[in-house]
């Protein structure tokens, strides 16, 4: 008999529902608010299967864990811990926040085009007059580098408005005809020059971390959109500060930041042509929402397949640190 924490909040369907995925081979517990710290050690000393977001730091408690389900994507917080290298199985929420962060990514592109910042700020200020000329989508070419779960459903949404659509990969393969073209990071030089929109979904990873320098920043367009709502560091940030200050790029738009949180009195809240956002694109998450019940639904599902010896989904690749394949 195994022993299966949930540290999720769930309701009673979704109790019920994880209580048959067990099949009667799995005592189950439902972490309680009311718990003291030592009762929450005790209960992950015992756990063979977790599903939910401990703290890192909490893992080094486990003793049995075989398996866990966090409901995060983005999971570099818990590729470090002990536990995952030995040998425990570690699942991300790789699907789930695609339709979300994607809209959050299409709200900022098309207000940098309207150039609704400025025009709000014109608003506070009770002020009627003309920020200058629009940029438009049409017959505008579109990078995206991450052509994953986000990646590809902001392919979706941009499909009506754009001439091209060239995605980026880690490795060469067939995609979807919502794309009109797929490379790898080695023609990255190559796009940059090419794009009106550079929208950035990767996570953090070595080969990943400062991919956007001065030197490829330079490479972009002069009046390109970017946006970045994968990892801050994908981009230098005191890179982007000059490449901003020399009149480069018509708009920036950041839901990630390096540093992160953005400190209070740092230059890039300063920046006109610069909307920042702190890291919510996918924080769509009242109760019943479309993204709440595609994560909670995912949850039980793979724990399902895992109480019956069957293939799981999401495995990490702890190496790397996001979904395998």
């Amino acid at each position: 008999m195994q022993n299966t924490l949930v540290l999720l909040p769930l309701d009673e369907e979704y109790r019920k529902r994880i209580m048959a995925a067990s099949q009667g081979k799995s005592d189950v517990v439902f972490c309680d608010s009311s718990w003291t710290r030592d009762e929450y050690i005790s209960a992950l000393q015992c756990a063979d299967v977790l599903l939910g977001d401990p703290e890192p730091e909490d893992l080094n408690a486990c003793q049995n864990l075989r398996w866990m389900q966090t409901t995060w994507s983005g999971v570099r917080q818990y590729v470090t811990c002990e536990v995952f290298r030995q040998g425990a199985v570690l699942c991300n929420m790789t699907g789930a926040y695609g339709p979300a962060i994607a809209e959050h990514e299409m709200a900022m592109i098309l207000a940098l085009c309207k150039r609704l910042p400025q025009y709000q700020n014109h608003q506070s200020r009770g002020l009627w007059k003309m920020a200058g000329f629009d940029k438009t989508l049409e017959g505008s070419t579109v990078l995206i580098l991450g052509a994953g779960d986000i990646g590809c459903e902001l392919a979706k949404r941009l499909r009506p408005f754009v001439k091209k659509i060239i995605g980026i990969r880690r490795r060469e393969r067939e995609y979807p005809d919502y794309f009109d073209e797929m490379i790898t990071l080695n023609d990255l030089d190559q796009c940059l020059p090419l794009a009106d929109v550079v929208s950035c979904n990767l996570p953090d990873t070595l080969e990943t971390r400062h991919l956007l320098d001065k030197r490829r920043l330079h490479l972009m367009k002069k009046d390109a959109i970017l946006i970045n709502v994968g990892r801050g560091n994908l981009i230098v940030t005191e890179d982007l500060l000059e490449v901003l200050k020399e009149g480069m790029l018509w708009g920036v738009g950041l839901d990630v930041t390096d540093p992160e949180p953005l400190p209070q009195y740092h230059s890039l809240w300063k920046q006109p042509r610069v909307m920042i956002t702190p890291h919510v694109s996918g924080n769509v998450h009242e109760q019943d929402s479309p993204s709440i019940c595609r994560i909670l639904d995912f949850v039980v599902q793979n724990y399902e397949k895992y109480m019956q010896g069957k293939d799981y989904e999401n495995i990490v690749d702890i190496d790397v640190g996001y979904r395998k394949g």
